[in-house]
């Protein structure tokens, strides 16, 4: 599987605290089947501001950690006290292929103000895996922004298609999902978390996730994790609930062959919406 939103970068926002959270993440996420994580880190939302040089480097950072901590436990290494592979395996336990068989990629939560397309002109944002053709967009949780298609559609003409983040627990879609679909029917892509489908979010998500499904407005399936705990990067129960209300291939090709499109930079065979 892969896992296109995922707060796992240590310290950049309100996910992962540290390299410690963020291994474990990672080992978490390799056990529930995903092979490939977009780290996601929280930017433009008036409390951060992660620019693309800094999540480059913070990802760099952990696939070097991963691929040490695997080396060592392939070679036998003991663990020195001040060594960053003090992450007891009990934490970790990750598997020796992890270097060939896992992997974390940039990307970008970014929250849709005035500045979205100006930072993305000037090079700051982080567009899914760097490769310059999708961008994650999240609205407030209140409402749709005012004349937020004009932004999209800049977004568009420059060559980025939108993914629009957990519309599920946006209250203004919810409530009329009318102005979501014309999004969609634009060209935008939609996101689920899975634990709004789970129901671990509550009812109102679940009902809302299921029914954005149902019409087709709805192309991925993302743990959205921040921690080990609370919000882990736990998938397949998602996937297992997205399987009753689109039947278990259009399922499952939200965490594998759409997501694999993104990242190629291909445009995803996707149903056509309906509307809701």
């Amino acid at each position: 599987m892969i896992d296109l939103h995922n707060h796992l970068l240590p310290g950049l926002d309100d996910g992962a605290k540290d390299i410690e959270e963020s291994v474990k993440m990672c080992s978490i996420s390799y056990k529930d089947g995903v092979r490939t994580i977009v780290a996601t880190p929280h930017t433009l939302n008036g409390v951060y501001l992660n620019n693309r040089d800094t999540i480059l480097i913070k990802v760099n950072e952990l696939n070097s950690v991963l691929k040490r901590i695997a080396l060592d436990s392939d070679l036998n290494v003991p663990k020195g006290p001040n060594d960053l592979n003090e992450i007891n395996d009990s934490m970790t336990q990750l598997p020796n292929n992890l270097m060939t068989d896992f992997k974390i990629l940039p990307g970008a939560d970014v929250h849709l103000t005035e500045k979205t397309v100006s930072f993305l002109d000037e090079g700051k944002l982080m567009t899914v895996g760097d490769g310059k053709k999708y961008l994650f967009i999240e609205f407030p949780y209140q409402m749709i922004p005012y004349r937020v298609e004009e932004v999209l559609f800049q977004l568009m003409s420059r060559g980025v298609i939108p993914i629009i983040t957990h519309p599920e627990r946006n209250l203004e879609i919810g409530q009329r999902p009318q102005r979501y679909y014309e999004m969609i029917k634009m060209g935008c892509l939609g996101q689920v978390t899975a634990m709004s489908l789970t129901g671990e979010f509550g009812q109102r998500m679940r009902q809302i996730g299921e029914r954005l499904l149902k019409n087709g407005l709805i192309h991925f399936i993302a743990s959205d994790a921040h921690s080990t705990n609370g919000r882990p990067p736990i998938l397949s129960e998602g996937v297992r609930a997205a399987e009753r209300i689109v039947g278990e291939r259009e399922a499952w090709k939200m965490v594998t062959e759409y997501p694999q499109a993104v990242l190629e930079g291909l445009k995803p065979d996707v149903p056509s919406p309906l509307h809701p």
